[in-house]
C-alpha cells in the first residue's frame, strides 16, 4: 500500500514542553468528575454490569453491555494503582462486582461473552446481542487479568484462562481473527452488513494486550505469541504516513479502530521489548494528530483519492478524540498544541448538568457519522476520557507513563 497524501506527519516529534501545573487543573478536575459518575450515578447496574450510556432524551440506560464492562474492570485495576485508598476501595468493589456479572450472566461457554444482555435493545443494537464477539473477549480477558492481580481474586484468574483458550481458538497462524464464530443465534460475520467492527481487521490488535497481560501472569508463551501475531497482521493494514487502514475496499480509515490498533502496538511492544512495534503505534499517533483540526477533532473518517485529494468526516466522535489524545500522551506528545486542542474538546463534551445525576459528569458521544447529535453520557466513552486526560496533564505514578496492562 502507498500513501498518495503530501501531508504525512514527520516519524518523531522530538522534545516537547510539558503542561503547565496550572492547564492541567481544569484537565484532572474533568478526569475526577468522570470518576464520580462512573462510581455514582448507577450507570453500573445492581447486577454488576455497566450500562452502555444514559440517554439524555427518554431518561433510560438501553443495555449492559459486555465489552464496556470489561473495560471499566481495567479502569478500576488503574485508579486503584493510582493510590488514592477511597478510590481505590470503590474501584475494586464495583470491579468484583463487574467480574461476577460477566462470569455468569453474559457467558454461555466458557471464555466467551455475549455482546450484550437484549432486554432493553432496539434496533441494530438488539441484532448484536448473541454474537460473541472476539473482540470483545480479548477486552473482557484484559479485565479479568487485571483484576487478579489487583486483588487476588480466583474467579477472576479461571475465568482468564477460560477466555485466553477460546481466544486461542478464533486466531489463525497468520495473527488473523475471526470476528465472532457461526452459531444459529448469531450467523456468520460473513453475512453481516460490512463494517469495521463485523470484519477481521486492525482493530482485533487490541486483543493482544489481554492475551500478553494473561502470558505475563502465566508464563505460557502460547499467549504472548498469539499477542504479538495479531499485532504483527495489524502492520500489514499501515501506510507509511502512519494510518491504519480499516476499510481495505475503499482504502479508508476510521479514526476509532484506527487508534485501537496503536494502542495495541504501544503496550504489546513495550510487553515484549518489540521496540517495532512501539515505533509503528507512535507513527499512527503523529498521523492522528497531524490531521486534528482547530477545534481538536481528529478526523473521524479519512480517505485519500487517487488524485490525493483527501475526504475527512469529522462530525465528534468522542471516544476517538480521547483515544487520540491518549496516544499522544503515551509518546509524549501531550504538550503539542494539537495535543492541547484534543483537551479542549474532551473538556467541551463533558455533561455539566447537575439537574441530572445521571449523566452530570459524563461524557458525550458526540455525534453519528451523519452528524446527529448523540449527547447521552457514555461509559467507554467516559472511561477513555478520564485515562486520557490523566495522562495528558503530566501525571505520573513512578517513572512510567502507565503500566501497559491498565491501557484501557
Amino acid at each position: 500500500m502507498t500513501e498518495t497524501s503530501t501531508t504525512s506527519p514527520v516519524t518523531t516529534l522530538g522534545a516537547v514542553p510539558r503542561p503547565r501545573a496550572a492547564d492541567a487543573a481544569p484537565a484532572l478536575e474533568a478526569a475526577r468528575r468522570g470518576v464520580r459518575w462512573l462510581q455514582g450515578s448507577g450507570i453500573q447496574s445492581p447486577t454488576g454490569g455497566y450500562r452502555s450510556w444514559f440517554d439524555r432524551d427518554a431518561a433510560v440506560y438501553p443495555f449492559e453491555y459486555s465489552e464496556v464492562t470489561g473495560y471499566q474492570v481495567t479502569l478500576s485495576a488503574w485508579l486503584a494503582a493510582r493510590g488514592d485508598t477511597t478510590v481505590a476501595r470503590t474501584a475494586l468493589a464495583d470491579a468484583d462486582r463487574a467480574v461476577r456479572w460477566l462470569a455468569s450472566a453474559v457467558q454461555p461457554v466458557p471464555g466467551a461473552f455475549r455482546c450484550l444482555d437484549a432486554s432493553a435493545a432496539v434496533g441494530r443494537f438488539a441484532g448484536k446481542a448473541d454474537r460473541l464477539y472476539t473482540f470483545d473477549a480479548g477486552i473482557i480477558l484484559q479485565g479479568l487479568v487485571a483484576h487478579h492481580v489487583a486483588t487476588g481474586d480466583d474467579l477472576a484468574r479461571r475465568t482468564a484462562l477460560d477466555t485466553g483458550e477460546w481466544l486461542l481458538r478464533h486466531v489463525d497462524a497468520t495473527g488473523a481473527v475471526q470476528p465472532w464464530p457461526a452459531t444459529p443465534q448469531a450467523g456468520r460475520w460473513q453475512d453481516a452488513p460490512g463494517d469495521w467492527s463485523t470484519r477481521p481487521g486492525v482493530h482485533h490488535a487490541k486483543i493482544g494486550i489481554g492475551l500478553a497481560a494473561l502470558g505475563d501472569l502465566t508464563g505460557d508463551q502460547r499467549y504472548t505469541r498469539a499477542a504479538v501475531a495479531v499485532c504483527e497482521d495489524a502492520l500489514r493494514s499501515q501506510l507509511p504516513s502512519g494510518r491504519f487502514v480499516t476499510n481495505p475496499v475503499a482504502g479508508s480509515t476510521n479514526v476509532h479502530p484506527h487508534s485501537y490498533a496503536a494502542e495495541a502496538l504501544w503496550a504489546v511492544g513495550t510487553a515484549t521489548g518489540r521496540d517495532d512495534l512501539v515505533a509503528a503505534s507512535e507513527r499512527a499517533a503523529l498521523w492522528a494528530l497531524a490531521t486534528t483540526d482547530r477545534d481538536g477533532l481528529p478526523p473521524r473518517r479519512y480517505g485519500v483519492t487517487g488524485t490525493g485529494a483527501v475526504s475527512a468526516v469529522r462530525h465528534p466522535r468522542v471516544d476517538g478524540v480521547a483515544q487520540v489524545l491518549r496516544l499522544a500522551a503515551l509518546h509524549s506528545a501531550h504538550g503539542t498544541r494539537a495535543a492541547q486542542r484534543l483537551v479542549a474538546a474532551l473538556l467541551e463534551h463533558q455533561v455539566d448538568a447537575p439537574e441530572e445525576p445521571r449523566a452530570h459528569g459524563g461524557f458525550v458521544f458526540g455525534a453519528g457519522t451523519d452528524g446527529t447529535p448523540l449527547p447521552h453520557a457514555n461509559v467507554w466513552v467516559t472511561a477513555f476520557a478520564v485515562q486520557a486526560l490523566v495522562l495528558a496533564a503530566g501525571e505520573r505514578r513512578d517513572t512510567a507513563v502507565l503500566d501497559w496492562r491498565h491501557l484501557v
